[in-house]
């Protein structure tokens, strides 16, 4: 799995909810169309039978044909959706940085710089999106040309046979009916075929896990977690060489260095956050790489700087789809100092967010984060920075709470380290060494 800090979160983000749209619309839409199309073929092509097994082998021949087509633009098709997925995304990942910094923009007067590169980005989605809709178009007016070309073909000769009276005036005003409808509601079922095939893979797009998080091995972490000769790079440039030591069931690691030394990136590794690694990380004498994903999860938590905050309660927010004890909140809130602010709210823990925590402080969202995992209370915890936004007092009874918890903890910071030092098991100093953490 390649890492890279060039692609923002944007950039998945439109990704996401532009697969989302396109799946919805297309999977459901497609499978209705091709049980209909594929139905009606079905039926009709018996009652060609019963009046003219020419007619009716003509129909499944020519069928055969525009399926023939159709499978061979199939993969242009394919291909073509991807390429408009990228184009959308990147152009949904420009307008967004834009809007996001057009105060800046408007205030130094850089209109000019900004507008070439975006009208760049339109420009090839346009042709991406105009080369998809030609391709469409040929296979559309192929199709088109030979299905009304057979249909003439079959009207004249069922025409023939009624002059011969050798079928009825209403075998033939069956022919005429049933044949345009068979043949055009199978070129219709051919190209919801490729919409479904499309919409089949932007779902395996969404719900496939990255093969680097595919282990087999489940979690367990009864011995030691041991990093023998770890090394990382972005881009090639180095931000962890041959970094190696040992860490025991419920002991206290502090992770410290400035900026750029690569805290949250060793930590990342050890979270099965970055899986690109050189030498090992064993749990147990298991590698990492090797331990299931979804077990991993269910045994580390992991605060970050910041959590997304949800559009609903508090309550809510820290229990996410656990059962709620009471006890277990009102313990939870006291230890991160939510307790009495939360008291002062007029609906308490049902007091509801709106997205992404923006009516409420910066501390305060990143309070209820740490909440969160601690409501959840998983065996080891990943800790990157739990008092960047917070106040010394605060900063104090985060970490009071954090290091009074019977589980292992992985504490990354770079504030308080003094005082901090002394009442954790290990001290792990980086160094910078050329790259970016």
């Amino acid at each position: 799995m390649k890492v890279t800090r060039k692609t923002p979160k944007e950039h998945y983000m439109s990704m996401l909810v532009s697969d989302i749209n396109l799946f919805e619309k297309d999977f459901f839409l497609s499978l209705l169309n091709i049980i209909f199309s594929f139905g009606s073929f079905f039926l009709g092509t018996i009652v060609l039978l019963t009046i003219s097994p020419l007619i009716a082998g003509a129909t499944i021949l020519v069928t055969i044909l525009l399926y023939g087509i159709t499978s061979f633009f199939k993969p242009i098709a394919r291909k073509n959706k991807a390429e408009t997925q990228e184009a959308n995304a990147s152009y949904n990942t420009q307008l967004s940085n834009i809007l996001q910094g057009l105060e800046v923009i408007k205030l130094y007067h850089v209109e000019e710089f900004f507008k070439p590169p975006f009208q760049s980005i339109i420009t090839v989605l346009e042709q991406i999106k105009k080369k998809a809709f030609q391709i469409d178009e040929l296979q559309s007016n192929l199709n088109h040309w030979i299905a009304a070309s057979y249909q003439t073909v079959i009207y004249i000769y069922a025409t023939f046979l009624f002059v011969q009276d050798q079928i009825s005036l209403t075998a033939l005003i069956l022919v005429f009916n049933l044949i345009g409808q068979l043949v055009w509601s199978m070129i219709s079922g051919f190209n919801f075929i490729n919409r479904y095939r499309t919409s089949v893979d932007i779902f395996n797009r969404i719900t496939q896990t990255s093969p680097a998080l595919q282990g087999e091995e489940k979690m367990k972490f009864n011995e030691e977690l041991s990093v023998v000769s770890l090394t990382f790079n972005y881009e090639h440039k180095p931000v962890l060489d041959q970094l190696s030591f040992t860490i025991k069931p419920y002991e206290k690691v502090l992770v410290i260095g400035p900026s750029g030394a690569g805290k949250t990136t060793l930590v990342s590794c050890l979270a099965q956050n970055l899986s690109s690694y050189e030498g090992d990380v064993n749990v147990d004498q298991v590698e990492l790489r090797h331990i299931q994903h979804e077990s991993f999860l269910e045994e580390a938590g992991y605060i970050r700087q910041s959590h997304f905050l949800f559009n609903d309660s508090i309550k809510n927010n820290i229990i996410l789809a656990q059962d709620l004890d009471e006890a277990k909140l009102t313990q939870v809130l006291i230890d991160v100092d939510l307790y009495d602010w939360i008291q002062t709210l007029e609906l308490k823990e049902d007091h509801v967010l709106t997205q992404d925590g923006s009516n409420i402080s910066g501390g305060q969202r990143q309070r209820i984060s740490i909440a969160r995992e601690l409501y959840h209370d998983f065996p080891m915890m990943f800790v990157d920075e739990p008092s960047a936004s917070l106040d010394d007092m605060t900063s104090q009874k985060i970490y009071d709470t954090l290091l009074g918890l019977n589980k292992t903890l992985i504490c990354v910071t770079h504030r308080h380290i003094e005082y901090l030092k002394p009442y954790f098991d290990h001290v792990i100093e980086l160094e910078p060494l050329g790259g970016q953490a």
